[in-house]
């Protein structure tokens, strides 16, 4: 997954509070499609079934590191034609794992495995036409058509960015396809949906002005933060640091900040040093006897 949009802390002291909110989880929101999930280089075999798990050989020798042998079984693997062997000899030759570096050759096996059903290829091909990257130039409405395509083919996290597209249009409407796209993988427990819908639920609390949904929604991003779920976890950050929405915490947000970024998530790593120039500002508010 990509780490698109910044994460910024948005302090804005000229808007009124009603606005500045409003605009806040407008921006909240749209930045969570960035973050919602880390990429995953192999995809992992579905344990859902009884089937026997035929990457498990693979998967095991990829996780010792030892690529170029889970590269070759890999490929026997792809050589049945099995799309989701051919995703992942994509993803091992995008990142010269067991193979020479070649994007060219990587959008060439996801394209093999998007044209066999496999919805994660289409979704990668579709971030590659949105970014312009694997050699490929940006494209809207590539980018549209794979996103459409993968999101068909059973890809979770096209459906959870498609709604999120959809949410962020404001409309009435859209709101109401976005959540019933969503609503079966919030069933399934699949947390970037859930977060994606707290986001919303939060953004149309403070709206609204209904404490109750604006409440369960807090409570909602609280959970999956205390699960280590990293978007929730920023979005708690910002909300204890801006102080609009939480009551401003500026330790606590420091704390999660300096985890997220130890991680090596960029939003968070510019998070971090917003907070340290609120700290500042206070400290030196604070000497001179005036208000922060």
């Amino acid at each position: 997954m990509m780490w698109g949009l910044s994460y910024f802390l948005l302090i804005r002291k000229d808007l009124s509070r009603n606005e500045g909110k409003e605009k806040k989880m407008k921006k909240l929101l749209i930045a969570s499609l960035m973050i919602v999930a880390s990429h995953s280089t192999l995809a992992a075999d579905n344990k859902a079934t009884n089937k026997p798990d035929v990457f498990a050989k693979a998967t095991q020798l990829y996780e010792a590191k030892n690529y170029p042998a889970a590269f070759a079984e890999m490929q026997r693997l792809a050589e049945s034609g099995n799309a989701q062997a051919i995703y992942n000899l994509g993803s091992m030759t995008q990142h010269g794992q067991g193979t020479n570096k070649d994007e060219k050759k990587a959008l060439q096996y996801y394209q093999d495995a998007s044209n066999k059903g496999f919805g994660k290829a289409s979704f990668v091909i579709a971030q590659a036409y949105r970014q312009g990257n694997l050699g490929l130039s940006k494209d809207t409405q590539k980018f549209k058509e794979y996103l459409d395509k993968a999101s068909k083919q059973g890809s979770e996290e096209a459906i959870v960015e498609i709604a999120t597209l959809l949410f962020a249009q404001g409309k009435p409407e859209t709101d109401q396809i976005a959540i019933r796209q969503l609503r079966p993988l919030i069933q399934k427990n699949y947390y970037p949906a859930m977060h994606i819908r707290a986001i919303y639920d939060l953004g149309q609390g403070v709206k609204n002005k209904n404490p109750v949904t604006r409440q369960q929604a807090i409570r909602s991003i609280q959970s999956l933060a205390e699960k280590g779920y990293a978007p929730s976890l920023m979005a708690l950050g910002n909300m204890l640091a801006n102080g609009d929405i939480l009551q401003q915490n500026l330790p606590e947000a420091k704390k999660i900040f300096t985890e997220l970024a130890r991680q090596g998530i960029p939003q968070a790593k510019e998070s971090l040093a917003k907070v340290e120039q609120i700290e500042a500002q206070q400290k030196q508010a604070k000497a001179s006897g005036a208000k922060p």
